[in-house]
């Protein structure tokens, strides 16, 4: 048991942003649209879909959800031709992004207000994910990107799932937290300011650990880059 470096998240996804973006390239976006959309009522989950472009998804003390929206490319024929749809699927909001066939020179990059009491369900192909504030189930995933995670809240029955292709991922947590660990890295490292149960093969890392009673369930996966969780 040890206790191991903290990477701090700002320089995470600093380090990140120079990836490319397989089959976008994100400097060269010279038209954008504005989208916006509000919710009047909390819905228990909120979900979204999103192939290119960033997610960034904060608490607030506000029943409702609000969704801002940036639709990048190349040209307006193709920001036009991407379409964001809402949804209402019982008790949760989808929110996708549909991008044209043939136009890869485009993303849609989203800030969205919600309850701090909703699941997160974020799906994202190419692009960073960053969540602030929530005290529910997470679930986060980018196949190329940084997602950076921090918790309100961490007990109880949470389940908390966030998976990485190549890209960093950046998990803090408050000091109350109670949860139950498993880490691991195809290639990269594994850090936190607490002690945790590493396992070094070569160049992937693995890491195992709970605190308080371990109530919650995390599950960090990357298959190319670090692992960084930070306790207040």
């Amino acid at each position: 048991m040890s206790y191991l470096r903290v990477w701090p998240v700002n320089a995470i996804l600093t380090a990140l942003a120079v990836l490319p973006a397989a089959g976008c390239t994100f400097d060269r976006h010279p038209i954008s649209e504005p989208y916006h959309a509000a919710i009047g009522t909390a819905p228990a989950a909120v979900e979204v879909h999103n192939a290119v472009g960033e997610i960034e998804i904060d608490a607030w003390d506000k029943p409702g959800v609000e969704i801002d929206a940036e639709k990048r490319g190349s040209s307006l024929d193709d920001v036009h031709a991407i379409a964001i749809s809402v949804e209402q699927r019982g008790s949760t909001l989808v929110v996708t992004s549909h991008f044209p066939s043939g136009v890869s020179n485009c993303r849609v990059d989203y800030t969205i207000h919600a309850p701090a009491t909703a699941n997160l369900d974020l799906e994202q192909s190419v692009g960073a994910i960053v969540s602030k504030g929530f005290a529910a189930n997470v679930h986060e995933t980018t196949a190329t990107g940084a997602i950076a995670t921090t918790m309100a809240a961490l007990g109880s029955a949470q389940n908390v799932t966030i998976g990485v292709g190549v890209g960093a991922i950046g998990f803090d947590i408050p000091a109350a937290s109670s949860a139950a660990f498993s880490a691991s890295t195809s290639i990269g490292a594994i850090s936190a300011n607490f002690p945790l149960s590493v396992t070094r093969n070569m160049v992937s890392s693995s890491a195992t650990g709970s605190i308080g009673k371990g109530d919650a369930r995390v599950d960090l996966s990357i298959k190319t880059g670090a692992i960084a969780i930070k306790r207040e």
